[in-house]
């Protein structure tokens, strides 16, 4: 009788999951496929009909997005001068920012992490506690002192001061490389100090690959995350537009029909595009449980 309930109650809370889970990427999915069905209708047929797939009546406009690469633009101002720049330029700023940013970020932690575990003393406990701290205080209102800095260090509006911002290794990441380099077995980096190796070669050549996976994976998240940012580069770097400034900037356009909802879903669904497809590439990378190789104490 005991196991009969039990029975139930495992099943009753595993029929709950399921259902919120279905809601949870219900609510993920549907403004996805709204914007993509959006994307392809003209005005006419949005204004008539908002939620459906476009008509048979109107048909679906494809030309929505040869319509909008022609004219992805953004407007920067680069010491006093004017300028804009293409889809392509964006495009080249854009690999620039989120190639160098998201390396950065990765290895930034990964080797502060490396250190702090390898060597635990005093100095990698304030470290490892300065982290939790900063992960557990929010700082807002941070972006009018950075602006300044940077000015006068001669950081602002330039690719190199954006990459500089992000070597930090307060985060939640900087706790995945450290709990990673805690559990690998101490076996491969005795066996290469036995033969000489010394700490730089252990760091790089032995354990560095070991965590290979997880370090890839970050480098992932970090990819689409600054991908996606457009924030950033309108704050820091506005002499080097990215596309996903330049979709925000294109939002904000009254002209050429811009402003109208099927052209603003066609160009957030020409920067989403690259992602889904990096998404659906490694999606089993991402999704699946991070595991290494390797001997475990």
């Amino acid at each position: 009788m005991v196991q009969t309930k039990k029975k139930i109650q495992i099943n009753s809370l595993a029929i709950a999951s399921i259902i919120i889970l279905i809601v949870y990427c219900a609510c993920i999915l549907i403004p996805i496929i709204w914007g993509m069905m959006t994307s392809v209708k003209n005005i006419d047929d949005f204004r008539n009909n908002v939620l459906g797939l476009p008509s048979f009546e109107f048909g679906w406009a494809f030309d929505n997005y040869p319509y909008v690469l022609n004219l992805f633009h953004a407007d920067a101002v680069y010491e006093g001068r004017a300028f804009t720049v293409d889809l392509w330029g964006m495009l080249i700023n854009t690999l620039m920012y989120v190639i160098g940013c998201s390396l950065i970020a990765t290895v930034t932690p990964c080797l502060t992490a490396y250190v702090v575990a390898k060597f635990p003393n005093v100095f990698s406990k304030i470290i490892y506690g300065t982290v939790l701290v900063a992960m557990m205080i929010p700082i807002v209102g941070s972006y009018p002192s950075e602006i300044v800095m940077l000015k006068n260090l001669g950081l602002y509006n330039t690719m190199y001061g954006a990459w500089i911002q992000k070597a930090n290794f307060l985060g939640m990441y900087f706790l995945v490389f450290h709990a990673t380099f805690e559990r690998l077995s101490g076996d491969y980096s005795e066996a290469a100090e036995l033969d000489g190796a010394n700490e730089f070669t252990v760091m790089f050549k032995i354990i560095l690959p070991l965590v290979s996976n997880i370090f890839f994976t970050v480098f992932l998240i970090y990819f689409i995350q600054f991908w996606n940012d457009y924030q950033t580069p309108h704050l820091y770097f506005p002499a080097y537009p990215t596309i996903a400034y330049g979709s925000f900037y294109m939002s904000q356009l009254y002209m050429h029909g811009l402003e109208t909802v099927p052209l603003r879903m066609t160009s957030c669904i020409i920067v989403v595009i690259p992602i889904l497809i990096l998404f659906i590439i490694f999606s089993e990378r991402l999704m699946s449980n991070i595991s290494m190789g390797g001997l475990k104490e």
